[in-house]
């Protein structure tokens, strides 16, 4: 049987209305960057926490002007690098750096870390903390760290970690699977005795405004933006096969969807899907299947990695290492104005 062999060389985004899709700048996060602004001057060191498959998507160019601003000691971790096309590891250290040439940028799985790579990490950022004047509070005997990022990227595990790795506690923070769960800025968490060292979470924090109709839904697929309208579960699925066609991951989803070809059609995807789940639901009098909830179970699949290994932004990865975007066009925002990246 001869296999599909062409496929969308774009995505459709101007047949729907994304923007009334995704509102996702709560009241939570513009209070919580006025508290990380508020809490700077107690604060020693920043430990940022992004996820691998999206280096460019989500990065918030406000929190890096506003708050880091290289006056404080900084590491960048992206978490799920073990979900992310390891062909694009390196690619987006080296494309964060561009930017942020002092950044530490450590790539990472938060769930599997050991207690050997967890201490070199956090140990690398705590000599640049103690050796670095503290002006304002060169009396004090303890040092403070904030963790902060995007929603759902890992911050609250990463702080579970660290306690239960250095100092034998259990775990302190709330975590959970949706985006949102850390809602404000925490307490202090002590993580270390010697020296006294002290932690605080912040709730996840995105731009007021997305830049862009494909970036919005990067952090869709990656639940960094949580699904608020199940009905348009299937807009977002359709998107997500888009990219997979697009970097070359069919063999994936044919294998798990039991499809005998690639397919361009995010209808027949959702059909096949949903009778080997068994996703139905009763229309009226009559049951059928249920084409919604098997775009969700499609996208979930999608962001746990079950059809391998890949990288969201890999277009701009490609696009920016083969010079045929600016900075500029990089981060061109919806209005047509141009912002500087972070």
């Amino acid at each position: 049987m001869r296999q599909l062999t062409t496929f969308r060389n774009q995505f459709d985004f101007q047949s729907i209305r994304w923007k009334d899709m995704i509102r996702w700048f709560p009241g939570h996060m513009h209070k919580g960057m006025k508290d990380l602004e508020q809490s700077l001057p107690r604060v020693d060191g920043i430990i940022e926490i992004h996820d691998a498959r999206i280096p460019h998507s989500g990065r918030n160019p406000q929190f890096y002007q506003r708050l880091i601003a290289g006056h404080k000691p900084h590491i960048l971790i992206l978490n799920k690098s073990d979900m992310a096309d390891p062909k694009y590891l390196n690619k987006s250290i080296e494309y964060i750096q561009t930017e942020q040439p002092n950044v530490q940028v450590v790539q990472t799985s938060l769930t599997s870390i050991d207690l050997k790579e967890m201490t070199k990490m956090f140990g690398h950022l705590l000599q640049q903390i103690v050796e670095m004047p503290r002006y304002s509070r060169s009396s004090k005997s303890e040092y403070n760290i904030i963790v902060c990022g995007i929603p759902n990227v890992g911050k609250s595990t990463f702080i579970n970690k660290l306690r239960n790795l250095f100092i034998n506690k259990s775990s302190c923070e709330q975590v959970g699977a949706s985006p949102g769960v850390t809602r404000t800025m925490s307490e202090k968490v002590k993580i270390s005795n010697r020296p006294k060292v002290y932690i605080r979470d912040s709730p996840g924090i995105l731009e007021p405004r997305l830049k862009s109709a494909d970036e919005s839904f990067r952090l869709l697929l990656t639940n960094s933006i949580p699904i608020q309208q199940r009905q348009l579960s299937d807009i977002i699925a359709d998107y997500g096969l888009f990219l997979l066609n697009k970097y070359g991951k069919q063999q994936e989803y044919m294998k798990y969807c039991e499809l005998d070809r690639p397919t361009d059609d995010i209808v027949a995807l959702l059909l096949s899907l949903a009778k080997i789940k068994h996703c139905t639901q009763t229309y009226g009098d009559k049951r059928g299947y249920d084409l919604t909830g098997a775009a969700l179970h499609f996208v979930n699949e999608l962001n746990k990695g079950t059809f391998g290994r890949i990288t969201f932004d890999q277009d701009i990865l490609d696009a920016r290492e083969e010079g045929k975007f600016s900075d500029a066009t990089l981060f061109k925002t919806n209005s047509g104005q141009m912002r500087k990246s972070i």
